[in-house]
């Protein structure tokens, strides 16, 4: 691999050997450091949530408005996640392609396309092929943006940096919901959508001007062996294994508190108010360990060992969560599931930077994300299923967790820190 560096971009020769065949023209770490992207990136992280979660309080009502029954409306609700993520791998081929920057553009075109479009639909028919559609825009979206924050990322510090990605998401998921609740009681819910389609448009657009390219493919060989090239060593890497089993059980136990938590208030006796007020706790908490010090621990420690602390602390919270009624310990269990996600998710988004490179990073984060969203739907399928037989599904979620660090030690990762796990793969 010969590497020349220049004022603009760095274009990479890559031979039969090496993971692409072909040139790539990649902006040089330096570049893509500076505190202005920095800024821009963080904010298109929190646009790339934002259309989602600032829907969360008004799509259910507004497909029953539509005339559609109550399985409709889940099926709707659904296929935004089952689209995403069947779009994910493929997606993620897609972007180590043809750039991190054009994969942003695409998926907020798509997306916000879509979102613009929900404000002229008529029938729930209508607005299942347009959740198609914004799923597909996402799933390209997603792993773009994280695959462009790991390309700047400096590898001694990649948790910290990750850390901030995952600021940016949780930014997205504490404003979101109630930006479109208010947004919605004021001027509907279709001005919502048209409102939304256009911040992603402008956004795409602010993309096109603003971002420097992190990783392109300008030459290709004429074979298509570079798709199962990308692909292979993400599915093959061990320690990759280790963090998708970690994202799936994680995204379990959020899916599961998003159904159960609503339940949990109401069963206490207090308002759908307290659901809202105890997820911006857990949100403010998991923001101030992403942007902390603390998000750099795995960097120190190793990915593996803070993921399963990560976990034990969610297993605190989902236990906590089922023995007890008070709002008081709500909102500790809250404070707690914020800890835990503030260590696991930077730890587990690292160990994607980690165990990637600029030629194949896209191809990670599709995976992850694919897993990811695997993991979001399947807690709230199983909570269900749990609460009609009369179950409580965070206790068993505390349960599931605690099995799952058994998974975890059987895949085995280590606990290497990070710098020699990097070293490492460069010896592979």
């Amino acid at each position: 691999m010969v590497i020349r560096n220049d004022s603009v971009t760095t274009s990479i020769s890559f031979s039969a050997s090496d993971t692409v065949a072909g040139t790539a023209l990649a902006a040089p770490p330096a570049q893509l450091r500076t505190r202005g992207v920095a800024i821009f990136t963080f904010f298109v992280i929190v646009v790339s949530f934002l259309d989602t979660m600032a829907q969360l309080p008004v799509l259910p009502t507004f497909v029953q408005s539509l005339g559609a029954g109550a399985r409709m409306v889940g099926l709707v609700l659904a296929t935004y996640s089952i689209a995403n993520m069947a779009g994910n791998v493929s997606a993620g081929l897609v972007i180590d392609r043809f750039g991190r920057k054009a994969g942003i553009i695409l998926g907020m075109t798509v997306a916000g396309a879509a979102v613009a479009l929900y404000a002229a639909v008529t029938s729930p028919q209508q607005l299942l092929g347009l959740r198609v559609l914004h799923g597909l825009g996402g799933a390209i979206l997603i792993p773009a943006a994280f695959a462009y924050s790991g390309d700047a990322a400096n590898p001694a510090r990649a948790g910290q940096q990750m850390g901030r990605a995952g600021a940016a998401v949780a930014l997205a998921a504490m404003v979101g919901p109630a930006a479109g609740g208010i947004f919605r009681s004021i001027f509907g819910p279709r001005p919502l959508f048209l409102a939304l389609g256009a911040l992603l448009g402008v956004t795409a657009l602010l993309v096109v001007f603003l971002l420097p390219e992190s990783f392109r493919i300008a030459r290709v060989s004429d074979s298509e062996i570079l798709r199962p090239r990308r692909l292979g060593p993400v599915l093959r890497d061990r320690r990759l294994h280790f963090v998708f089993v970690a994202v799936f059980f994680v995204q379990i136990a959020m899916g599961t508190l998003s159904f159960a938590l609503p339940l949990a208030v109401e069963a206490a006796g207090f308002s759908a108010a307290r659901s809202g007020m105890l997820l911006s706790i857990f949100s403010l908490v998991a923001i101030a360990f992403f942007v902390a010090p603390t998000a750099g621990l795995s960097d120190r420690w190793g990915r593996p060992i803070v993921i399963r602390l990560g976990m034990l602390f969610l297993i605190a919270s989902m236990g906590l969560l089922a023995l007890v009624q008070s709002i008081q310990f709500m909102a500790l269990a809250m404070v707690v599931y914020g800890v835990g996600y503030g260590f696991a998710f930077p730890a587990m988004c690292a160990t994607v930077v980690d165990r990637t490179d600029r030629s194949n990073r896209g191809t990670g984060f599709g995976v992850f994300y694919a897993v990811f969203s695997l993991g979001v739907a399947t807690g709230p399928l199983l909570s269900g299923a749990l609460v009609e037989r009369g179950i409580s599904p965070t206790l068993v979620t505390a349960i599931v967790l605690g099995g799952a660090q058994l998974v975890l030690l059987l895949v085995g990762a280590g606990t290497v820190p990070a710098a020699a796990q990097a070293a490492a793969r460069r010896s592979e």
